[in-house]
């Protein structure tokens, strides 16, 4: 089995558990908040600190870090030299966020009504501290990917969706109720932190106070984070135009980016993340890594795509229609859902691909492809978003992860086997036809579940029939 599958499964299996947290998280924010000015400002004040977590632990902070820390002879003091110079600068921009609150609301919702933006202003101070303990995290986490240990950090983010679900629950403590979920949220932060701090020690980690060190990983941080800053200007103009489309448009697209989140967080995060500290370091295997990580995506993907397009609405009614969560509002989601979806191949693939560069310490590239996605994404959105409203605005964003990943292959051209990725592409489209045909068989919102389980089953038969190695594979792991 190759370490790519086997790490990989066991870091899809933690993020899986992870996710499922964040879909109960999510369940209990739609119950009781629905689509409307409450959730569309909670949505505008955590966006903030998500596009830093997203920087700091699935893009720059890793990739500069990891390649550094695997040659380095004193871990602890590079380490340490990290945590002390950029935690100065986490600390910075949190204060300043406390004491100019409405910077947010300004950046990410100009063109939402002023009643939002106001919340949201409010919001933001709770929910900016959530900057220094996921920064504090993202290290540790690296520390530990590192030492080949995945499982606990890929599941420690269930800690986050906990701490919302508890604010959820006491919001009636609270004016406006939406204060509940928010404190929930920097809390949960704080407790993913502080729970990777035993598996920290176990790999040998100890802080102590330094700078020396910290100016080979600027060199490798800033131009990664340059491009995960490109990158993540996506969604700043993605809820920028959502928020012009009208009132409740930021939560449908919000609701339905996090359901597409979890597929591509259990398949197309995992493997790039375990691929990166494999492939760094490892000239000679390095290739070898890439091409079972590839076999490994297209493995994943692209199953996952056509149940997500088949199911969506299913998968939507059964996850959010309760409470104050309408079906109109269900139909909106899994529409947007839909068209997200269409990207989970092409994002998975440029994540990997990225990593690739990031392994090899070339941050341009990547920064490169990023730059054309992100051009793509900001005149797509106005085009279709304007036109056809918030599944205009996901579909913008598939494209858009399209435009990139076909940028990277076309610069790097992998080895790609042409004859495994036409096996699963079979497999998944004779799945998707599976449940096209059966899901008209109830209307039950609980067949749904049956559903899954039996997409899951007939691509694994038809794998196991067509002799897709990966199929064997995780069998074997299963058994194991």
């Amino acid at each position: 089995m190759t370490k790519i599958l086997k790490y990989g499964s066991l870091f899809a299996i933690a993020t899986l558990v992870s996710r499922l947290t964040g879909l109960v998280r999510d369940v209990f924010l739609a119950n009781r908040f629905g689509v409307g000015i409450e959730f569309d400002a909670y949505s505008i004040a955590i966006a903030f600190p998500f596009l830093l977590r997203r920087a700091f632990a699935e893009g720059a902070m890793t990739s500069a870090f990891i390649p550094l820390y695997k040659e380095k002879s004193d871990k602890n003091e590079f380490a340490s030299a990290v945590i002390t110079s950029l935690g100065i600068v986490t600390v910075g921009l949190t204060l300043f966020v406390e004491i100019f609150p409405k910077v947010v609301p300004f950046f990410l919702a100009s063109g939402a009504n002023a009643e939002t933006k106001l919340l949201a202003a409010k919001l933001a101070r709770i929910s900016t501290p959530f900057i220094v303990f996921i920064f504090l995290w993202a290290v540790l986490y690296a520390v530990q990917n590192s030492s080949e240990r995945f499982f606990f950090p890929a599941l420690s983010p269930m800690f986050m969706n906990l701490g919302i679900v508890v604010g959820v629950v006491l919001c009636e403590l609270f004016d406006p109720r939406i204060v509940g979920p928010t404190i929930g949220f920097t809390l949960g932060g704080a407790a993913m932190f502080f729970s990777l701090i035993p598996g920290a020690k176990k790999v040998g980690f100890s802080y102590r106070p330094t700078f020396v060190g910290a100016g080979d990983f600027f060199k490798l941080f800033f131009p990664a984070l340059l491009a995960m800053t490109v990158s993540e200007f996506n969604v700043l103009i993605d809820v920028n135009v959502a928020a012009l489309i009208g009132p409740g448009s930021v939560s449908v697209l919000q609701y339905a980016n996090r359901f597409y989140q979890l597929p591509f967080g259990v398949f197309g995060v995992a493997v790039s993340t375990v691929a990166l500290p494999l492939m760094s370091g490892e000239d000679k295997e390095s290739s070898k890594h890439l091409k079972d990580a590839m076999r490994t995506t297209f493995f994943l993907s692209i199953p996952s795509t056509i149940g997500l397009i088949v199911l969506s609405e299913r998968l939507i009614v059964l996850v959010y229609q309760h409470g104050a969560f309408t079906h109109s509002d269900a139909i909106k989601t899994a529409t947007a859902l839909l068209f997200y979806s269409m990207g989970l191949p092409f994002y998975s693939m440029m994540a990997l691909l990225s990593r690739a560069c990031h392994a090899k310490k070339d941050m341009k590239l990547p920064f490169k492809a990023t730059v054309v996605s992100f051009v793509s994404n900001a005149v797509l959105d106005f085009v279709l978003g304007l036109t056809m409203k918030t599944a205009g605005v996901a579909f913008a964003t598939a494209l858009s992860g399209a435009v990139g990943a076909a940028y990277l292959l076309f610069k790097l051209r992998p080895e790609i086997d042409m004859k495994h990725f036409q096996k699963v592409l079979l497999c998944s489209a004779l799945m998707g036809l599976a449940l096209m045909i059966t899901e008209h068989l109830s209307p039950s919102r609980f067949f749904t579940l049956i559903l899954v389980l039996l997409g899951v089953a007939v691509y694994m038969a038809l794998c196991l029939i067509l002799k897709v190695e990966e199929a064997y594979q995780l069998l074997q792991f299963i058994r194991k």
